[in-house]
């Protein structure tokens, strides 16, 4: 049976402040005018992007709603989405200005990730919140180092915090908990967290060298200029300590004192055994709840065939949950890419919207 599509008059529309116009900000603004029908129609909601700043290439703002198809054209031909500034001083507002001073419903902030130094993204994102405006981000420092602190923050203002993008972007996974997993207590939680890893790791089951595997990564957008961050395992650590902190309670947890090892020094020899096997070789994020507090390790394991991440291939993530109600969950999707992560965007955006209008059209 087709599902029904139920047109709904527009009664909303919501103002987007944006924060970053990178890759990720520039596909999250696409995927927006792409689903306006279906925002309109099912969930009686116009989105309007009235204000997006840079760092460096300028910031526009429109009361009644910026152009977006004629903001990308502008950038691409100029390099800068607003006027250049004055040799005098600055001409334009900045982003702090923009987020203490304008009229909107909605902060999303796409900054670059800052593990080390996530002072600026979180100072945005409290910002907003002050003002009682609702915020998405996807950026995972602030959430690392803070996210009972933004969370309570949050709360305190009435205002909505959504972070779906920041931690495998693209696969459900806060959504899922919080929508699918109600009454229910995650006693911990393994995955495959890291993509650029785990496409590594494939190919060198297929016979690449690790510094093939690895221009292979680069080439297709899947790794980093500096991929460190990635195969050493700390971007894994993070998002580890993340799902601890919103899922299990736990405090932060600085990286030095988790016990993290990377795919670095795998032999492709341990690679084939495992396959040979009928198994795989993974990089493994588990978080676990015990009596004393949660436990956070990274490190490559030997997965049985009976282990659903073992089946996780290439540019993809994947996470085990264990439950007290259900036992054994797993979610699996695509993680990697511009697009991915502004899906999970939209899909935080919308759930702002229907919250504000008393979440019965979620």
């Amino acid at each position: 049976m087709a599902l029904m599509t139920v047109r709904r008059e527009v009664t909303t529309a919501l103002r987007i402040l944006l924060l970053g116009f990178g890759n990720v900000g520039r596909a999250f603004c696409e995927i927006v005018e792409e689903k306006a029908p279906l925002l309109r129609d099912l969930f009686g909601v116009e989105g309007r992007f009235v204000g997006i700043a840079t760092r460096s290439r300028g910031c526009v703002s429109d009361p009644g709603g910026i152009d977006i198809g004629a903001l990308l054209k502008k950038e691409s031909s100029t390099g800068r989405l607003g006027p250049a500034p004055s040799r005098g001083g600055r001409d334009a507002p900045s982003a702090a200005e923009m987020v203490r001073e304008m009229d909107y419903d909605l902060l999303v902030v796409c900054t670059s990730t800052t593990i080390q130094s996530p002072e600026e993204p979180k100072s945005f994102i409290c910002g907003g919140l002050q003002r009682g405006k609702d915020v998405i981000t996807s950026n995972k420092g602030p959430l690392f180092l803070g996210y009972r602190e933004i969370r309570d923050f949050a709360a305190a203002r009435e205002a909505i915090f959504l972070f779906e993008a920041a931690v495998m972007g693209g696969t459900p996974f806060f959504s899922f908990t919080r929508h699918c997993l109600t009454g229910s207590e995650v006693l911990s939680c393994e995955g495959v967290m890291n993509t650029t890893s785990n496409y590594v790791l494939d190919l060198m089951v297929a016979g690449a060298s690790f510094d093939d595997a690895l221009l292979d990564a680069r080439r297709k957008g899947y790794a980093e200029a500096d991929p460190t961050f990635d195969l050493e395992g700390w971007d894994s650590a993070v998002k580890a300590s993340i799902i601890a902190q919103v899922l299990m309670g736990a405090p932060p947890v600085p990286l030095e004192d988790i016990e993290v090892q990377g795919i670095n020094q795998i032999k492709t020899r341990l690679l084939l055994e495992a396959a040979h096997s009928g198994g795989a070789l993974r990089l493994v994020s588990r978080v676990e709840k015990g009596k004393d507090g949660v436990a956070i390790t990274v490190r490559p394991e030997v997965l049985s065939p009976s282990n659903p991440l073992s089946r996780v291939h290439g540019a993809t993530n994947g996470v085990l949950f264990l439950t007290d109600t259900l036992g054994e969950i797993f979610v699996a999707g695509g993680g990697i890419g511009p697009r991915h992560t502004a899906f999970s965007l939209l899909r935080d955006l919308i759930e702002v919207a229907c919250s504000r209008k008393g979440g019965r059209e979620c």
